[in-house]
């Protein structure tokens, strides 16, 4: 199973890296930064009735939008487009293995002993150096895991 899991992840990693060499650097970094400034300003936002959250999520991301879209014109003057798709490329597949490796793999193998095999797998190499090496996802669990997790062990507590 941890074969198949390490087929998967690197086909998605490809697919997703042949999706940022097409959009390029400058799009895809436009479009992630627009994605967490624009919930960030509007969580932040005091006025949320009604529809103001998705107005002022909306507005963000054209802002962004076209600030990229600017960015993207200066890149193209400069005769700079293999650096910009080679780019996105990398940034598409670096975020893609850090979501895939700490939300995505977890989340689809957890309560299975499909990761319970062989220690020497691309999968478990990349998520050991991420958790050693990056503090943050060392005590990361996505909340709907965790909260099973919860709810498990709560239910075997009354049981016995």
């Amino acid at each position: 199973m941890t074969l198949l899991i390490d087929i998967l992840l690197i086909a998605s990693v490809l697919l997703i890296a042949w999706f940022g060499w097409s959009a390029g650097l400058t799009r895809s970094f436009f479009a992630v930064l627009a994605g967490f400034v624009s919930i960030l300003a509007a969580e932040k936002y005091p006025y949320q009735t009604g529809i103001n959250y998705y107005l002022i999520f909306v507005i963000c991301a054209l802002i962004f939008y076209m600030a990229g879209a600017f960015t993207l014109r200066v890149v193209r003057f400069f005769y700079m487009n293999l650096i910009d798709k080679i780019g996105g490329a990398a940034l598409s597949a670096l975020v893609w293995i850090v979501v895939c490796i700490n939300v995505v793999i977890p989340t689809m193998t957890h309560g299975t002993h499909a990761l319970d095999g062989s220690a020497r797998s691309f999968y478990k190499t990349i998520s050991t150096s991420m958790q050693q090496n990056i503090p943050f996802f060392t005590d990361y669990v996505p909340a709907s895991l965790e909260n099973k997790v919860i709810a498990r062990q709560s239910s075997s507590e009354n049981g016995s």
